[in-house]
């Protein structure tokens, strides 16, 4: 049962919006190109010309849905860049907000955002090409400062920033709302738990076995036998010297 207002009562910058919200599930349940602006319509429970005195096409509704997604949802994004913050809380922080407030409460809009792109007219396409880019740029920054400052490995920024953005992008693919596994917040705490400390146990990690060996009991005599060695040759050839002197 549709609960919500008639759109005919709505203020027009209402209609609007309700118009955007009405595309995206429409576009999201059909594919965009087999979507009309008949089927807009329909469910909007308004005639195609009526439509008409709000959008001109349906490439620019879906124009006007890839630039609610950047401007709502990354320009807040942006400004956890800006903060007077360690690179690793930036990074959280922007980790958490991609998957709670740009994935998880838009994911029908990002359905269609990540998979329409070729869609758009090609002006709009070049700006939300650049869009992108500017994002991808934030999170690289905190990288770089990340590692400038010593708390990043040194790894390549481009490919350390693409693959934190696309595993956080591709929550739209299988996350569902409401699912009783796991809240927004579970899932940012694994992926941040999982980029910080990998997935190899402790004790697999490359290196640790040598640094094991290098500490054992066993080792620990072997060394000190070899410096007692060391420190008996030393004192002989002492003893030679003085004899020479």
């Amino acid at each position: 049962m549709n609960l919500q207002p008639d759109f005919k009562s709505l203020d027009r910058s209402l209609r609007k919006q309700r118009i955007i919200d009405t595309a995206v599930r429409v576009f999201h349940e059909k594919g965009y190109r087999a979507a009309t602006l008949d089927d807009v319509a329909k469910d909007l429970g308004i005639t195609k010309a009526a439509l008409y005195h709000y959008v001109s096409s349906k490439e620019e509704l879906l124009s006007i849905i890839y630039i609610q997604v950047l401007e709502g949802s990354f320009q807040s994004a942006y400004q956890i860049g800006e903060r007077n913050l360690s690179p690793p809380e930036k990074l959280r922080m922007l980790i958490r907000h991609h998957i709670k407030h740009i994935i998880a409460e838009n994911l029908a809009m990002l359905a269609v955002f990540f998979s329409e792109e070729n869609q758009l007219p090609e002006k709009d396409f070049h700006k939300i090409r650049q869009e992108k880019r500017k994002y991808s740029r934030v999170v690289e920054r905190v990288i770089e400062d990340g590692r400038a400052q010593g708390y990043f490995r040194d790894t390549d920024t481009h490919l350390q920033a693409f693959a934190i953005i696309g595993m956080c992008n591709w929550l739209y693919k299988w996350y569902k709302p409401g699912d009783a596994s796991w809240e927004p917040d579970d899932v940012a705490d694994h992926f941040i738990d999982l980029l910080e400390h990998g997935y190899l146990r402790e004790k697999d990690k490359p290196g640790d076995a040598e640094a094991e060996a290098r500490t054992s009991p066993t080792r620990k005599r072997e060394l000190l036998n070899e410096l007692k060695t060391q420190l008996h040759n030393i004192t002989e050839a002492i003893e030679e010297l003085e004899k020479l002197a």
